[in-house]
């Protein structure tokens, strides 16, 4: 991520005295990203073990929630998951405060993004979602999406007035389509889930999930949208080829995969094609949003709100075709 809040060797050294991770080996802030401070820390303690961490400081986002984030990740953390946990210090406690922000510890997670991912890629993701809906859906947690269905249709319907009106003679009837959809669809199974798993938040180490980082939109919500959300990220075309289109085997790598271990509802087989079309729409409008808001300002990564335009486009002409989940 982006470094909105500089950092200098004492201040790192001063916050992590109260942890039992030894003394500051090296630092280095972490650059291209659009919400939080982050730094590379390597420690080293007196039995000369090297610790790999990532400090956070939270600049954005819900400030007040951060306990329900670092419960959450201690929770996928016990189901054996490969989540950045909050690292507690001597006192037990993990939310800690640094340059008037809330810090957070964490170790840093081992792999690579996937650039280019692969049906055995795909297949360990959606796994690594399924055991993510099993271990979020049974406890107690809960948190209101504030990006949910209802926050994308609302927005888009905004944007179709103002930035969108080039787009209108499809997207009326698509987003009539959609909404009129949304109105009728039966209520489908829950969980917290992570709704912003792309590939630059999830680290592989060839055909295994090493890492998933960014739980910051986690919320109560579709586990059909996590899927979702997935699938037009990693199961797009490929660097090179002409034009957007989905690549058939890895979203059944992907689905079968997290069938395996929870089976799809009728349902969900149902909503499947209307769910990729509200994933698309929702990163178009964020997007859009967030480009809007950050015009001109250095530092800041803006991600283009045209491939999500796209892909919504995609699966809008595509709405009534055959695909659903296997189970």
């Amino acid at each position: 991520m982006s470094v909105f809040t500089p950092l200098h060797e004492s201040d790192i050294k001063e916050f992590l005295i109260p942890f039992n991770v030894g003394e500051l080996i090296r630092y280095s802030g972490i650059d291209g990203g659009s919400e939080n401070t982050n730094y590379f820390v390597d420690t080293r303690d007196s039995e000369g073990q090297h610790h790999s961490l990532v400090l956070t400081l939270v600049e954005r986002g819900p400030v007040n929630e951060l306990p329900f984030f670092i419960e959450l990740l201690a929770c996928l953390h016990k189901s054996d998951l490969p989540v950045p946990y909050s690292i507690a210090d001597r006192t037990g406690l993990a939310l800690h405060t640094l340059k008037d922000r809330p810090a957070l510890l964490q170790p840093r997670l081992s792999g690579k993004h996937p650039d280019q991912p692969t049906i055995g890629q795909c297949a360990a993701l959606g796994e690594f979602l399924a055991a993510l809906h099993k271990a979020s859906c049974t406890g107690r947690l809960q948190r209101h999406n504030d990006r949910g269905p209802d926050w994308v249709l609302k927005s888009a319907q905004l944007m179709l007035n103002k930035q969108w009106q080039d787009d209108a003679v499809w997207l009326i009837p698509a987003l009539k389509q959609l909404c009129d959809w949304y109105k009728t669809t039966p209520r489908l199974p829950e969980a917290i889930i992570h709704g912003d798993l792309f590939r630059d938040n999830a680290m592989m180490t060839e055909d295994k999930v090493t890492g998933v980082i960014d739980f910051y939109n986690a919320a109560t919500g579709w586990m059909l949208m996590d899927l979702a959300i997935c699938v037009n990220d990693w199961c797009v075309s490929l660097p090179g080829e002409d034009k957007l289109s989905l690549d058939p085997q890895r979203i059944d790598a992907l689905l079968q995969a997290y069938a395996t271990l929870r089976p799809f509802t009728e349902e969900e087989k149902s909503a499947w094609p209307y769910v990729l079309q509200l994933a698309a729409l929702r990163f178009w409008v964020s997007r859009q949003q967030y480009a809007s808001q950050h015009q001109n300002k250095a530092g800041v990564l803006i991600k283009d709100p045209d491939y999500f335009r796209q892909t919504f486009m995609l699966h809008a002409a595509s709405a009534n075709t055959n695909l659903t989940p296997h189970s």
